[in-house]
């Protein structure tokens, strides 16, 4: 059996896994940077489609992801339909719709006395009371601010209980996006394209461009591909967009909205090694300019004796990131099991440094079944403005985080996919899997109290996919 580039399959299962990578902390890096080779082996599905015949394909899935305790929970069904023409023409729609809802750390670190939290509500009205998965919250009615004609806004309070890592549990959003992609030959270039997307959120938006074009050589054993990508974001979070290092407040702030610009490019190497090894190379270049914070996320200032917090300031990140990623993947045929192995290396000017190991082994247990296990090793380093917290009575720093995504973490994930071709034109997947990430809770320059708290906020995950392919005239 020889190994060969494959018709574009598994788009949805791509951003699907895009999607829950974005949910944990180990997506420093920006995943779709990761595009990775595909094979085909006939004798698998019996696939009947191919260069030189039109046909079309639909591929759908649905990614179910839970954090444990309460945090986070996703829901995301996807789908995309692509026409392939017998020239080599690809014309491809994708829609994908996901709610999000659950407990998240709002940044401010754990105390052994109760805590008090103050966050805008979009809505403007009368004071109301509501309940949470916290046991309550309370939407507290403020006053205009001076110069107003308008009715005051609306903020919610929540608290925290003592030696709790303090979360917010009013968490809840969802997203609809689109996408589109065309690619052909063109004259003597092998294949061009061009695509774009727009995705819409309660409080973001984003709109994507990108262009591609490869070039085969060497029999089409050789494929030297470049992509261009962009994108614009727009962050309106509830309240407006507060001042960095500033205290945590529940009134409205101005402006209401900050942009974001990204652009970059991809430049690969796909070769086929022998009739067993498909080998595939990338090179990623990243710069992104604009508003980077988590416009709800708060960075605690601790008593430099006791470590009580003793207030909550908004964070602050560099406006400009640089990153570059290089990425390397192995598809090695040892009939009747494929084996994908993947290293990366990831850096950018934020002081931050990331490796990933990936390996999953295809094995086909009968023609119309197969059995994929696989496991993810990652670990990075720290930005260098990363910190739990901030020392009351210490100059104020420049930039300060406590995102767990920008600290220093290792993780490991495992699972398991199982694939069922019940014809040559068909198949039903279902893919589980966990993630488990570790970091240092209790770092010896901890201060008072502190000490005897679990600072690390990471997390553990499980997510479930389930997904159909179907290929037709």
């Amino acid at each position: 059996m020889q190994l060969r580039r494959k018709k574009r399959a598994g788009k949805v299962r791509e951003n699907l896994a895009m999607f829950s990578a974005s949910l944990l902390a180990a997506t420093i890096a920006p995943a779709a940077n990761e595009a990775k080779a595909q094979y085909n082996d006939s004798s698998y599905n019996n696939d009947i489609f191919g260069p030189g015949i039109a046909y079309s394909e639909i591929d759908s899935a649905l990614l179910v992801y839970q954090e444990p305790g309460g945090r986070v929970r996703a829901i995301e069904p996807a789908t995309d339909l692509t026409a392939h023409g017998a020239a080599g023409q690809e014309l491809n729609l994708g829609l994908v719709f996901d709610a999000v809802s659950g407990a998240t750390p709002n940044g401010a670190v754990p105390s052994d006395k109760i805590q008090t939290f103050v966050t805008p509500l979009k809505a403007q009205g009368s004071t109301v009371t509501v309940t949470s998965a916290s046991g309550g919250s309370t939407v507290i009615h403020l006053p205009p601010s001076p110069g107003e004609v308008a009715s005051a806004a609306l903020g919610r309070q929540y608290t925290v209980a003592p030696n709790a890592l303090p979360m917010d549990r009013g968490f809840r959003d969802h997203r609809i996006g689109f996408n589109f992609g065309m690619s052909f030959p063109l004259g003597g270039i092998s294949n061009v394209g061009f695509g774009g997307g727009y995705s819409i959120e309660r409080d973001y938006r984003a709109i994507t461009a990108n262009a591609r074009i490869a070039q085969n050589f060497n029999s089409d054993d050789t494929t030297i591909s470049l992509s261009l990508n962009t994108e614009l974001d727009s962050s309106f979070p509830y309240g407006g967009v507060p001042t960095p290092l500033t205290p945590m407040i529940p009134d409205w702030k101005t402006p209401s909205s900050r942009g974001k610009t990204q652009a970059g490019f991809v430049l690969g190497l796909t070769e086929v090694m022998t009739r067993r090894w498909l080998m595939q190379l990338d090179y990623s270049f990243d710069l992104q300019s604009g508003y980077q914070n988590d416009p709800y996320r708060v960075i605690s200032v601790v008593d430099p004796v006791s470590g009580e917090p003793t207030s909550y300031l908004y964070e602050n990140r560099p406006n400009n990131r640089q990153s570059q990623s290089l990425f390397w993947d192995n598809k090695l045929d040892f009939d009747p099991a494929v084996t994908d192995l993947s290293l990366r290396y990831f850096k950018d000017s934020w002081g931050v440094t990331s490796e990933t190991a990936e390996l999953s082994e295809r094995i086909r247990l009968a023609r119309w079944v197969y059995v994929e296990p696989s496991a993810r090793w990652y670990q990075q380093s720290a930005a260098n403005f990363f910190d739990n917290y901030l020392v009351s009575g210490q100059p104020l720093p420049a930039f300060a985080s406590p995102d767990p995504r920008l600290g220093k973490f290792t993780a490991i994930t495992y699972g398991a996919k199982v694939g069922f071709n019940p014809t040559g034109r068909t198949e039903l997947y279902l893919r589980g899997g966990y993630y488990q990430q570790t970091g240092d809770g209790h770092p010896a320059d901890a201060i008072g109290q502190l000490k005897q708290q679990n600072l690390f906020a990471g997390t553990n995950a499980a997510f479930v996919f389930l997904g159909y392919n179907w290929d037709f005239h």
